[in-house]
């Protein structure tokens, strides 16, 4: 069974269940995000199994993979029901083993079968009695090792369609079992997402729904994009959303979006304090959005030094009562002290986005 092939594309081509799979794979990366948010890591989805997370070192090494089999149920699953899934994984899991993406000298794999409904898994113990192992909201995740050693044993044994053989019975080492609280229709799914956002970013993101949509459409982009030659593989880049593009439409959603909010609700009184006349005021607004960007490109020499000086002079904060005071004792002390080539509309309005960015620093 460990060398049979995989139809790499038939989860694009069927597109069931996909709902389900592409909102746990959001749910999925929101609860790791705050241990994950400095890393280097990809997402993957119906490539080698239905969700991979990759977690790379700093030569674009393979540290660790994790995948997961997604399966939405609305009864029960007992042991009878869970061969297929584990053959499955495991299967996949065998073949994910010879891809050729370079991997690091630590590199392990973890496997996961997730669901929305409780797994029952029971054995005989040694008094030939019956026992049942719950894994459900009070037991949310569990190891393959974890297990009594008579349920590893019946477990690795299979059932009269499913046999493992040694190689396989390897692999059962990488075998998690996991419940997901998550919702039975899309309706509820997409709505714990939105609470889920707004868990882990709160107030740094203005608007929740607009963000899950925006990270959603993302992971659709990869649901249709088929395996490249019909073969699967983790170098493909166009079946990978990278954690470099995952921090960009953060930025987005976070810091610039309430940047952006700062100068709607702020920027009268800083147009105001800074003497920008109404007729200016728009291209203002332009180029405060226009710094955010630069700030980040090291090209930008003026900007580059507009975000350092503000940096420097950052104790101006511990001095005034308001941001519009501050902004303005900032631009009056860099015409002071520096030279720019900016006109004097864009270096009042890098100023200010500066001062937005070093006052949100945590």
């Amino acid at each position: 069974m460990s060398d049979s092939p995989i139809d790499i594309n038939s989860g694009v081509q069927a597109n069931v269940g996909m709902d389900f799979q592409r909102n746990c794979s959001l749910y999925i990366f929101l609860e790791k995000y705050p241990r994950i948010r400095n890393d280097k890591y990809f997402i993957i989805l119906e490539h080698y199994d239905d969700i991979v997370f990759g977690f790379l070192n700093s030569n674009d090494e393979l540290d660790k993979i994790e995948t997961f089999q997604a399966k939405k149920s609305s009864k029960v699953w007992t042991n009878s029901d869970i061969f297929e899934i584990v053959d499955k994984i495991i299967g996949n899991g065998i073949v994910l083993l010879k891809d050729s993406h370079a991997q690091s000298s630590i590199y392990i794999k973890e496997q996961f079968f997730v669901t929305n409904n409780t797994i029952i898994l029971s054995f005989k113990n040694d008094k030939n009695k019956k026992v049942k192992v719950y894994i459900n909201e009070t037991n949310e995740t569990v190891h393959f090792h974890q297990f009594h050693e008579k349920l590893q044993e019946s477990l690795q044994a299979g059932n009269s369609t499913y046999k493992f053989d040694d190689n396989q019975k390897l692999h059962f080492s990488t075998l998690n079992f996991s419940y997901l609280d998550f919702g039975r229709n899309t309706k509820t799914q997409l709505e714990l997402l939105v609470g889920k956002f707004r868990e882990v970013f709160g107030n740094s993101i203005l608007d929740h729904q607009a963000a899950r949509d925006t990270f959603l459409n993302e992971l659709d982009k990869l649901d249709s994009t088929y395996n490249q030659g019909n073969k699967a593989s983790l170098s493909d880049k166009s079946k990978r959303l990278e954690s470099s593009k995952i921090n960009e439409i953060l930025d987005v959603i976070t810091t610039h979006k309430l940047a952006l909010e700062f100068c709607r609700s702020k920027g009268e009184k800083i147009r105001e304090k800074l003497k920008v006349s109404i007729f200016e005021s728009r291209n203002f607004e332009l180029n405060f959005e226009n710094s955010l960007d630069r700030f980040k490109d090291l090209t930008q020499g003026e900007h580059q030094k507009i975000l350092e000086f503000v940096n420097t002079n950052s104790d101006i904060l511990r001095i005034h009562f308001n941001d519009e005071d501050c902004i303005e004792d900032l631009y009056n002390n860099f015409l002071k002290q520096k030279n720019t080539t900016l006109t004097e509309t864009q270096l009042k309005a890098a100023i200010s986005a500066a001062y937005f960015l070093i006052k949100s620093q945590p």
